[in-house]
């Protein structure tokens, strides 16, 4: 407390002594004589002044700082308040106001995250419909028996690449679209291995080789494998940023364990950077901490641990600069004490063209897809198995087809598409022919936002992400009809 404002309080407490000595005077018979006259006359003055003063000191900052408070918690981070003084109540109001620049910056910046979200949505289906395109054009070429070796590895070659390209951005929107908190069964050895695939790009750059052991036995745990996964790809990120200081060999090495009670499943994350500085380790995981400077928000680190928390875990940094070099940070989670499910068995590879000619014999397909580039090279191989394919560019001429009378077992329908897009397609299907309705199997390169198309009904095993492998798909859609005829 501030010299003044002690003054201040004491002259407050010395005329309320006065005023109240007076009052006792006055009752008590003794108010004429000189003293009392003097004492009621001190108090009289000095009370008033020392309230006006306490009020203008004290009262009206705390007011204006309560209204400010008010003002945030309704939405306005660009409130301000004045600073009055270099007191106590000066330097309260004063991070008062760094508090709402920082709160303001950092919507402003989840707001472009958000954004970018969305936008990145949008370009994930255009991205995926071509990735599709050129995948769907491979698997043709692999079913060719009379490709040449060196063409063969060609098309094998285009394919293994444009399903790298779609599994990472299958993992970006997943990321970045986490959407609703939803706990469940987890293997982190999953969790930590979806996290590599979206920083893996920055490894062959940055000179940086991944190293470390998943224990194949690692327990189940419980929590929201999308979150979990925000974790490891922070501390996977910030690792990685760390080894841009050092110079090569670079290492980046993740861990999973049990602990010696086998209570606990464990992850570590370490790294052969330069470490953490002590002075900056106590304040690590504080909320805008951050040694990234400007490009860092400073909520990394904080979210994560608290994410972890929600899961009944923690999160903490075990090693830095101070032990040789390097950092090591350790999630925790309490295991789900469930046995560890067996490894799925292998899925059976297609067979070669000439055996599996009858595959989906029999079958009537409706393919719905406004991108003929898609649409041709998935007609062409279901055909190949059997199938008997009518083709459309979007719902309103599905719903032609639909009306001269070809009856499908199967309809296959893109999410996005003019005129009359998938969600609008069965809708109507919903209210004109429910039956048909229920033969609908989804396609699209972006399925994040189901429940906001209307379709979060709709079970997970009729919806397909592209690109889709054709023998997947063929596999696929026999299984629908075997379980549609049960």
């Amino acid at each position: 407390m501030t010299k003044s404002l002690r003054v201040l309080i004491a002259v407050v407490i010395v005329s309320a002594m006065l005023y109240g000595a007076a009052v006792t005077l006055a009752l008590t018979g003794n108010l004429g004589s000189a003293p009392a006259v003097i004492v009621v006359v001190v108090g009289a003055l000095l009370l008033p002044i020392a309230l006006f003063i306490l009020r203008r000191r004290l009262w009206s900052p705390l007011s204006a700082l309560g209204s400010g408070i008010q003002r945030v918690a309704e939405g306005d981070l660009t409130t301000q308040i004045a600073v009055s003084g270099d007191d106590e109540l000066g330097k309260i109001a004063a991070h008062f106001n760094h508090m709402t620049r920082v709160l303001r910056d950092r919507a402003e910046e989840q707001g472009r995250f958000a954004a970018a979200g969305e936008l990145l949505g949008g370009v994930a289906h255009e991205v995926n419909n071509p990735l599709m395109a050129i995948a769907s054009h491979a698997e043709l070429r692999l079913a060719d028996a009379n490709l040449s070796a060196e063409q063969r590895n060609e098309m094998q070659s285009i394919l293994r690449q444009a399903q790298r390209a779609a599994k990472l951005l299958r993992g970006l929107l997943r990321f970045v679209r986490a959407g609703e908190k939803r706990s469940a069964t987890v293997n982190m050895n999953d969790v930590v291995r979806s996290a590599i695939d979206l920083v893996s790009y920055r490894f062959s750059i940055d000179e940086i080789s991944i190293e470390g052991r998943l224990d194949p036995e690692l327990p189940t745990i419980v929590g929201d494998a999308n979150r979990l996964e925000q974790v490891i790809v922070n501390l996977l990120s910030n690792a990685l940023d760390a080894l841009r200081g050092v110079k090569p060999p670079r290492r980046l090495i993740v861990d999973s364990f049990t602990d010696d009670t086998g209570g606990r499943v464990c992850v570590t994350v370490t790294d052969n950077g330069p470490g953490v500085a002590p002075e900056i380790a106590p304040r690590l995981f504080r909320p805008f901490a951050s040694t990234k400077g400007v490009r860092g928000t400073g909520l990394g680190l904080y979210i994560s641990r608290q994410l972890v928390r929600e899961a009944q875990g923690e999160l903490d940094l075990v090693k830095h600069s101070e032990s040789g070099g390097g950092a090591r940070f350790l999630v925790w989670l309490p295991s789900a004490r469930e046995p560890v499910p067996a490894a799925p068995v292998a899925a059976p590879q297609p067979p070669p063209a000439s055996a599996a000619q009858g595959t989906l014999a029999g079958i009537r397909v409706l393919l719905v897809d406004d991108e003929e580039l898609i649409r041709r090279p998935m007609a062409r191989f279901l055909g190949k198995r059997g199938a008997e394919i009518k083709e459309a560019g979007d719902g309103l001429a599905a719903l032609e087809r639909l009306a001269e009378g070809f009856e499908p077992h199967v309809i296959l329908a893109d999410l996005r598409m003019p005129k009359m897009d998938g969600a609008e397609f069965y809708e109507h299907l919903q209210q004109q022919r429910p039956p048909l309705a229920e033969r609908v199997m989804f396609l699209s390169g972006d399925i994040t936002h189901l429940a906001g198309r209307g379709l979060a009904e709709v079970p997970r095993d009729r919806v397909l992400v592209k690109p889709v492998e054709l023998a997947e798909l063929e596999r696929r859609i026999a299984t629908f009809v075997r379980e549609k005829a049960a």
